[in-house]
């Protein structure tokens, strides 16, 4: 607002005049304003709130943009934002020469509410052995915020903090060091940021860690009669797929299947096979290695009277080994949330909370031939 007396400029202000904020983060308020040519300098710009002649809270000028053309700057930046504390309406008080002050009667209007903002996680292609840096940064691009940065569901081999700076804005960080294995796949991370000792915001992914097939101990191999079934299990991220030499150019019955997209379940069987004292040779393969197991044959028992067909064995092999797999997972899932529930509370404590091992896990299976 600008008015003119005796040809003169006027006291005039140019400023927005409603502003929401977070709590914990600050406002930015952008303004400018000019003054009579009899005004000398130097000039003290003051906002505050309250009464002029005894204000609650008073917030010094803060230089964004450049003096233009007898335009002046009067912006300012509230920090560290507090509920009911910083609400109110703020008034600019001009103060200059000997004890001449123009306070003006426009008001901005600072609104705070509850934090929603959230930190932002950024996570690298994690590879099992190799080192990873995993970034997260507090909420906004306030200056020198009071914020405190904790990590949450890896035990990191190192933690650094840091800012990145331009006039006016700050961007707060924490980097977290170490390196994957294949036990933190599927590990939820969180990043938690605490603004003035109380003010929580968090957020939290899911992290995918690949890593080299391996082929698990519970692989078997049994000849049924004249009959060979074999069922190679191979855990591996990404999911691995499995290769039988002994398929080529030999009549069989062949099929896999998976469990929670880390666990490759491949069964084989093959007719007219009386070769007992040899071993039959699995390989897994996927984008970051290759593994190889020679699985020895064991001779079974003759055969029932009842005709088992090849689809008939192989169906009973795949469902005796994915029902032992889920029944594992779920004990595994319940007896972490009965731990989890024991354990202390410890703001400061950085700690894993990484998923079961898979081979631990399918080290329980068992072929279905053992229980006949």
């Amino acid at each position: 607002m600008t008015d003119e007396l005796d040809g003169m400029i006027n006291f005039s202000i140019s400023v927005q005049d409603n502003f929401t904020g977070e709590a914990g983060l600050c406002i930015r308020v952008y303004c400018s304003f000019t003054v009579p040519q009899n005004v000398s300098e130097p000039i003290r710009t003051t906002w505050f709130k309250g009464d002029p002649q005894n204000p609650t809270d008073e917030v010094p000028f803060m230089a964004i943009n450049k003096y233009i053309s007898g335009v002046r700057e009067c912006s300012f930046m509230l920090n560290n934002l507090v509920q009911g504390d910083s609400d109110g309406e703020y008034r600019l008080k001009l103060e200059w020469g000997q004890g001449k002050v123009h306070i003006f009667p426009q008001t901005v209007r600072i609104t705070v509410k509850e934090l929603t903002q959230k930190p932002t996680i950024k996570v690298p292609k994690l590879t099992a052995g190799k080192k990873a840096e995993i970034s997260c940064k507090v909420p906004g691009d306030c200056v020198n915020p009071s914020a405190d940065i904790v990590w949450d569901g890896i035990e990191p081999d190192k933690v650094k903090h840091g800012a990145f700076r331009v006039p006016g804005r700050e961007e707060h960080y924490s980097i977290m060091t170490f390196h994957p294995e294949p036990e933190h796949h599927n590990t939820k991370l969180t990043c938690t940021v605490i603004f003035q000792k109380s003010i929580r915001t968090e957020s939290t992914v899911i992290l995918e860690v690949r890593y080299a097939p391996k082929i698990l101990n519970s692989s078997r191999c049994l000849v049924w009669g004249d009959e060979l079934t074999c069922m190679c299990v191979s855990s591996g991220v990404p999911l691995s797929q499995i290769y039988w030499p002994i398929l080529d150019g030999i009549n069989k019955y062949y099929s896999t299947a998976s469990a929670e997209n880390t666990i490759s379940i491949s069964n084989i069987s093959i007719s007219g096979f009386r070769n007992i004292n040899t071993t039959v040779k699995c390989f897994s393969k996927n984008l970051i290695g290759t593994a190889k197991m020679e699985i020895q044959v064991q001779s079974h028992a003759e055969k029932s009277k009842v005709s088992w067909s090849l689809s008939t064995s192989w169906i009973f092999f795949t469902l005796s080994a994915v029902v032992n797999v889920i029944f594992t997972c779920c004990l595994t899932v319940v007896l972490r949330r009965r731990e989890k529930l024991k354990k202390p509370k410890d703001d400061n404590h950085i700690y894993m909370t990484s998923m079961a091992r898979e081979e631990s896990m399918y080290e329980t299976i068992k072929m279905s031939s053992e229980r006949s």
